[in-house]
């Protein structure tokens, strides 16, 4: 070949510098171990992840499941406050109970032999347990009986309210509201 064609257009620079040490030829090797540690890192990083939001849907799903109980026991907990509350008041009504039969003892004790009792009712007030409502039909009696009737219930802290008194013939019937006196 010919050295003519092949001539070199270069010429020749006397200031360029020095190659640079073997020490750098690391740099390529350390950036390609950074890209595939931070695709390591990326990977195992995504694999967390995915892990986490396994745990937060189970962890989610455990909430839900202690939230329903706790709503079920709560539910429960209101069904036997409110049965509770009728057992309270169904306990202070037949607590309003003891008091009938003395009542009606005492009545029955204050009416002489030649009276007769026809018809005896006491009614409870829903609103107030303690009151009684009491109807008396006397056969062959006067005002004394009334009165007698009167004054055994007084013995039992009952008040007499709003008495009313009718006779027809032999037949006496009286009627009033017997309100507890608190000691």
């Amino acid at each position: 070949m010919n050295d003519y064609i092949c001539h070199d257009f270069k010429t020749p620079r006397t200031d360029t510098s020095k190659r640079l040490p073997d020490t750098f030829k690391a740099v390529p090797i350390a950036f390609y171990l950074a890209v595939v540690g931070g695709a390591c890192f990326m990977t195992l990083d995504w694999l967390a992840y995915k892990k986490a939001e396994q745990a937060k849907a189970l962890a989610d799903s455990v909430k839900a499941g202690h939230e329903a109980v706790i709503k079920q026991l709560q539910d429960e907990k209101t069904a036997l406050d409110a049965e509770t509350a009728k057992a309270e008041s169904l306990a202070k009504w037949v607590e309003g109970t003891r008091n009938v039969q003395p009542v009606c003892v005492a009545i029955a004790r204050a009416m002489p032999p030649e009276v007769r009792l026809t018809d005896l009712t006491l009614e409870r007030s829903d609103q107030v347990p303690s009151n009684l409502a009491l109807s008396i039909r006397i056969n062959g009696g006067s005002a004394r009986e009334v009165g007698l009737v009167d004054t055994s219930v007084s013995r039992l802290n009952y008040r007499s309210y709003s008495p009313q008194q009718t006779k027809e013939g032999d037949l006496i019937e009286y009627r009033s509201t017997l309100v507890r006196m608190e000691n």
